[in-house]
């Protein structure tokens, strides 16, 4: 099947410019301002839209209703959930839980790869166990795990499709965990995590190379008596090796902050995730009470979830189409950055970016068109479209 997309402002890596796309067998063809269109192609008209590379989400939960820790068929519904918002390619991430529960939403996850064809499944992140009891936010507080008690290289050698392990470093172990998560090829990222300034460098040192959430269950400047001292969140925008997950929903962090972090570590260097409970991609209602597949109780209020008791925020109900239109809209950042830090970057976090992320031939097809308000009107999976 071909297929010949015209008449659109197509979102390149560092520009915007109007051209013409040409897919073939899945993959992008040809990119230029005139692209011959051959006999039997068929032809898209964009009406003057936006052509973008399409979303990639490295942190998410849920959605649609149903749990990345759910089995085969949950898996399926909550990543074509999120594709209906233009997430072309997903990184189910697990909740902390004992070992064998991870092992088994593995082999859900593992088996939902090939169950569906109308968005890519590159694996999975493991969002612990081995986070800090003292920042573990809406985790499940009996299910977070010390690294030195368990046997982290049979849980890392289950399966070649971790792609991403949210540790804290500071626990017994959490150093040379690091530095385990990385020889196995995933990224290992500091999550739920009480490291000062220098702990943090340290990890920095030993394997970690990314930051889970920043600005969320992480240390920031504090004042310890009389003196400040910084935290995780300063080491990490100093650190120009060091990547930063954002949950750029206006809720987890303000637009002072969203600022800040994209100043520090621009948009090669800062992605968005969704973090994405099954409500995400679900219509909520204000008040609305849910139990998550953790046992850990929260509710819907004023555009994010928190726990029952409101006393932390308890991941989002966000879609990757409402990050980028916020920093699009609302901050008013070059839209082709905007669209980076939701394509290109994450792809290169887990290197996947030599085949995805951005439109250039031999690239996979998988591109959305949306209009000024980043509003999403065609999805396309590997040239098929499938919204």
């Amino acid at each position: 099947m071909m297929l010949h997309i015209k008449n659109v402002q197509i979102i390149g890596e560092n520009n915007v410019f109007p051209g013409e796309v040409l897919v073939k067998g899945g993959k992008i063809a040809e990119v230029g301002a005139h692209v011959p269109c051959p006999e039997g192609a068929e032809v898209l008209d964009g009406g003057g839209q936006y052509l973008s590379p399409g979303f990639i989400d490295l942190h998410v939960h849920g959605g649609g209703g149903y749990s990345a820790m759910g089995g085969k068929d949950a898996v399926v519904r909550m990543c074509e959930a999120h594709a209906r918002y233009g997430t072309t390619s997903i990184l189910p991430t697990t909740l902390a839980a004992p070992i064998a529960q991870l092992k088994t939403a593995m082999d859900g996850i593992r088996e939902a790869q090939s169950a569906t064809d109308n968005v890519h499944i590159l694996g999975v992140h493991l969002e612990g166990p081995f986070l800090s009891p003292n920042m573990c936010g809406a985790q499940s507080p009996e299910n977070i795990l010390v690294p030195d008690e368990w046997d982290c290289e049979d849980l890392l050698s289950y399966w070649d499709g971790i792609k991403i392990v949210g540790a804290a470093p500071e626990t017994k172990g959490g150093m040379a965990l690091g530095k385990l998560i990385r020889k196995h090829g995933a990224v290992a990222s500091v999550a739920h995590s009480t490291a000062d300034y220098d702990l943090a460098q340290e990890a920095f040192r030993n394997g970690y190379s990314d930051v889970t959430h920043l600005y969320n269950a992480c240390t920031s400047c504090h004042k310890i008596g009389v003196f400040r001292h910084a935290g995780t969140v300063e080491a990490a925008l100093v650190n120009d090796d060091v990547t930063t997950q954002v949950i750029a929903d206006l809720r987890h962090q303000p637009e002072g902050v969203l600022r800040l972090i994209y100043k520090c570590k621009g948009a090669d260097k800062m992605y968005v995730i969704t973090d994405g409970l099954e409500f995400a991609a679900t219509q909520m209602q204000e008040g609305e009470e849910f139990v998550q597949e953790n046992g850990m109780a929260v509710v819907y209020t004023d555009g994010v979830m928190l726990l029952a008791d409101r006393s932390c925020l308890a991941g989002s109900v966000a879609t990757c189409d409402l990050l980028v239109r916020n920093l699009y809209t609302k901050l008013h950042l070059p839209l082709c950055d905007c669209v980076k830090m939701a394509s290109l970057t994450p792809a290169r976090v887990i290197g996947i970016d030599d085949h995805t992320g951005k439109i250039a031939a031999g690239y996979d097809a998988d591109l959305l068109l949306f209009n000024d308000d980043v509003r999403i009107s065609a999805v396309f999976v590997s040239g098929k479209r499938v919204v």
